[in-house]
C-alpha cells in the first residue's frame, strides 16, 4: 500500500503477516546480524582475489563525492602471475593502503583505487610507492620475473563525477602501459567538463 513517511513516498508490500511467535529472540539477533554481513561480503568481494568486485563500484563507488584520489591500474599479465603463484601484487596494493581505501577488481587485470580525502602531492607520491614496490616484490620460486603495473591517476574534486573521473584515469593508465612500469598523473583542471564528457 501508498504511504508517505517524512513527505517522502513510499510503497509497502506485505509477503506475510508476522506472529508473535516469529519474532527473533535476543540470543538469535546476533547470528541473523552476521548471516547478513556474510552475504554483504560475497556480494561485493572477487573470489579471485579478495578484493571488491565491480557491483561494488557500481552501487557504493559511483556516487562517491570528492575530493578522493582515483587511480586505474593495469597488473602487466596478471592472469600468468595469479595462475602461477597466487596475487602478490594485489597483496602488496593492499598493504600500501588505508582501511578506508578501496581496491576494486574492475576488470580482467585492470584494477581501481580510490582514496578519499587524499591530498593530491600525496596521492602522487603513494601510487609511485606501489608501483616502486610491485616491481621491487620477490616471489618465492620466481626470483628472476619481475612484476609491474602501469598506473593512471587523478583526483576528483568535490561534485565531480567519478565516472568521468575514472575515464580519465583510464586514458591515464594508458599513457602509463607506453612506458610499463610507470605512474601517470593528472590535476583536476585536466577533468573534462560534464558537457564535454557526454559528447
Amino acid at each position: 500500500r501508498y504511504l508517505e513517511v517524512d513527505g517522502d513516498p513510499f510503497v509497502l508490500e506485505l509477503l506475510q503477516r508476522m506472529h508473535s511467535d516469529t519474532i527473533i529472540d535476543p540470543d538469535d539477533t546476533e547470528a541473523l546480524f552476521s548471516a547478513i554481513s556474510g552475504y554483504n561480503t560475497k556480494l561485493y568481494h572477487d573470489a579471485l582475489t579478495d578484493v571488491y568486485n565491480r557491483r561494488y563500484y557500481e552501487e557504493i563507488v559511483r556516487g562517491m563525492k570528492g575530493p578522493t584520489g582515483v587511480a586505474l591500474m593495469d597488473l602487466d599479465d596478471f592472469k600468468v602471475y595469479n595462475d602461477t603463484y597466487g596475487h602478490p601484487a594485489v597483496n602488496i596494493v593492499r598493504s600500501c593502503i588505508r582501511q578506508t581505501d578501496a581496491l576494486v577488481r574492475f576488470g580482467g587485470d585492470e584494477f581501481l583505487l580510490v582514496l578519499p580525502g587524499i591530498p593530491e602531492d600525496y596521492f602522487k607520491v603513494k601510487l609511485e610507492q606501489i608501483c616502486e614496490k610491485i616491481h621491487d616484490a620477490i616471489v618465492p620460486g620466481y626470483s628472476h620475473m619481475r612484476l609491474s603495473a602501469s598506473i593512471g591517476g587523478i583526483v576528483q574534486m568535490p561534485g565531480g563525477s567519478m565516472d568521468a573521473v575514472v575515464r580519465q584515469a583510464d586514458r591515464l593508465m594508458y599513457q602509463a602501459k607506453l612506458r610499463k612500469n610507470s605512474v601517470v598523473m593528472a590535476g583536476a583542471e585536466d577533468l573534462p567538463d560534464e558537457a564535454d564528457s557526454k559528447r
